[in-house]
């Protein structure tokens, strides 16, 4: 076995190359994405998790508790905070030297999917989700340990957030039956500890895999037992983009007024979310008639984002890709 020391030692040699302490960030590239565009992160707070002198604070700290004490719970929280800046390799870096130490880390192995799903490396993703879902069977519910108090986190529930990202890697390679399965048990188990946004969002995705799998009845029968309104909504949740996803699908809104790209001044709801959210909720709304043509535009909005870690423009590179192939997606909507 590693001695801490030694882990200590590679950890923060990963650190020193991760640019998150400056307040402008060196052009880091991350990979490519599902249309062959380059994937750089160049901006020290690009997902609006927080405020930027927060986050900064808080990176710092994460990584300063991951050198002095190499827990699994401390790299875990330095992966999440590189996740947050999108530094995918970054973190997937960290979580990888953590499970050369504790290679049975259901945790580690949960964080490093997630972020191999964000850099569009789905089969990696698939079989760190599958092993750290087979870690943690039979096994109790386990909370994240969240950093620094000032941070606004939330103590998640681990296996939701494994549940939901296997879903949506298999989501990704369009095996609609996997992709549901999961989700199925993303929403099993938030319906017992989730407030109206965490139900919202493996519903979503449920219903389309559904829908992808011509189970229209089971869909619809899904939709109709989400029973929150407006005033439900927790306001210091994320933004409502899967509620109001849910209320377009169920006929409650009209596409008319659908799409936003504002700023929802919550976690993970800046200006790039919401575009991407509702365009991408838009495309399927579309496809899901039939229209393909009406999908097109909206689909190509969707991917037209800068933060390229959002679940909505991952899939939305998806479908671009199944249905238009090489085909450079042209914005066209006003």
């Amino acid at each position: 076995m590693k001695s801490a020391k030694r882990l200590t030692i590679a950890v923060a040699a990963l650190a020193m190359a991760a640019p998150v302490a400056a307040q402008e960030a060196p052009r880091s590239f991350q990979g490519l994405s599902l249309l062959g565009e380059p994937m750089y992160t160049d901006d020290v707070n690009p997902t609006n998790v927080t405020d930027t002198q927060t986050l900064l604070w808080a990176v710092a700290d994460a990584k300063a508790a991951a050198e002095r004490e190499p827990t699994i719970d401390n790299i875990a929280w330095y992966g999440r905070m590189l996740g947050y800046q999108t530094l995918g390799r970054e973190a997937v870096a960290v979580f990888t030297e953590g499970l050369k130490r504790y290679p049975n880390s259901a945790k580690l192995l949960r964080h490093r999917a997630h972020r191999y799903f964000n850099l569009r490396e789905f089969d990696l993703s698939i079989a760190d989700g599958l092993k750290a879902a087979a870690l943690y069977e039979g096994q109790p519910l386990e909370r994240e340990k969240l950093g620094p108090s000032q941070f606004p986190g939330t103590p998640d529930i681990v296996q939701f957030y494994l549940y939901y990202h296997l879903g949506g890697a298999y989501f990704a390679k369009r095996d609609y039956r996997n992709a549901e399965k999961w989700f199925d048990r993303a929403y099993q188990l938030i319906l017992l500890t989730g407030n109206p946004q965490d139900i919202a969002a493996p519903l979503y995705w449920r219903y389309l895999a559904l829908m992808k799998l011509d189970r229209t009845i089971e869909a619809d029968e899904l939709l109709a037992r989400y029973k929150f309104r407006a005033e439900d909504l927790s306001p210091t949740g994320e933004g409502p983009f899967y509620f109001n996803a849910i209320q377009l699908f169920r006929g409650n809104r009209f596409t008319e007024d659908y799409y936003t790209e504002r700023d929802s001044g919550r976690p993970f709801g800046g200006a790039d979310g919401a575009k991407s959210s509702s365009s991408y909720t838009l495309a399927m709304y579309w496809l899901m008639r039939g229209e393909r043509e009406k999908a097109k535009p909206w689909l190509a909005r969707a991917i037209d984002i800068k933060t390229w870690a959002y679940f909505p423009r991952i899939q939305a590179e998806v479908e671009w890709k199944n249905l238009y192939g090489d085909e450079k997606p042209v914005v066209t909507v006003p």
